[in-house]
């Protein structure tokens, strides 16, 4: 496993699958110290910035969630 909670050489994939694996590490909360769930929550925060930016890449602004209210007035 990388920091991101996602095996080494595995592609991080856009879309839904890539934010389940990203938030996968969050499973683990409950078995692991008080203490150590700041790191948790920062390798969860980092494997979404990367499914976010894999998502942008692929299609621009438009392609996560919808697109950008502001664009669609």
């Amino acid at each position: 496993m990388t920091d991101s909670g996602i095996a080494a050489g595995e592609h991080l994939a856009s879309g839904a699958d890539g934010v389940q694996a990203a938030l996968s590490p969050l499973g683990r909360l409950a078995h692991v110290p008080v203490s150590e769930h700041v790191g948790v929550f920062e390798r969860v925060l980092a494997g979404l910035e990367a499914v976010l930016a894999s998502v942008e890449d692929a299609g621009g602004p438009q392609a996560v969630a919808g697109g950008d209210e502001e664009s669609d007035r």
